[in-house]
């Protein structure tokens, strides 16, 4: 991505390395379907079905209509399309949401880019948003994602034992909480 597009990119929330923008299938469609038929990238994630472009592009096209889901298109401070992140399944009487993200880029693996996106993510959550519970889950063996989530400030609440069926047995899911009070009290005050 060039210079003048990247000073194009519709900002929604922005960290010191990181752009969280909406999802524009002309920029990241291509992206979405390489990553989500990448054995490597989805072999954690809740979803494990080939996807089509059809399928994808009306994913893209129902996004309009979600009242309890915010998704966004991440980027690197270069303007690289790096993954997705999303707060799910809002419920606004209760003021909790389930909490997601997928680095699809291998090469940005490792780097601190997750646990940055869930940061930036969780300050809008709460600050925002209002709401008072984020959630959220990893399978035992994804070491990458338990430690952006316990970076970010989750904490795990516990382990839900056989929950999915991959790679032909049952795993186990580390399940995880941040309260809006245990994160404004990590918050450094001025």
């Amino acid at each position: 991505m060039e210079a003048s597009e990247i000073e194009r990119l519709p900002v929604h929330l922005a960290g010191p390395r990181v752009k969280l923008v909406p999802p524009d299938p002309e920029l990241h469609l291509d992206n979405y379907l390489r990553w989500f038929n990448d054995p490597q990238v989805s072999q954690w994630l809740s979803e494990v079905k080939p996807m089509t472009r059809m399928a994808e592009r009306a994913w893209f096209d129902s996004l309009a209509e979600r009242k309890r889901d915010f998704v966004w298109a991440v980027h690197d401070e270069t303007g690289r399309h790096i993954g997705a992140t999303g707060i799910h399944g809002v419920s606004w009487r209760d003021r909790r949401a389930i909490t997601g993200i997928v680095l699809g880029e291998r090469s940005a693996w490792g780097k601190g880019y997750g646990t940055e996106v869930m940061q930036v993510r969780t300050r809008w959550a709460f600050e925002e948003l209002g709401l008072h519970r984020l959630e959220s889950e990893c399978f035992v063996e994804n070491v990458g994602s338990a430690t952006c989530l316990e970076r970010a400030g989750y904490r795990r609440i516990g382990v839900a034992r056989q929950r999915r069926w991959r790679h032909g047995a049952w795993r186990d899911s580390i399940l995880w909480e941040l309260l809006a009070e245990d994160w404004f009290a990590a918050q450094p005050h001025p």
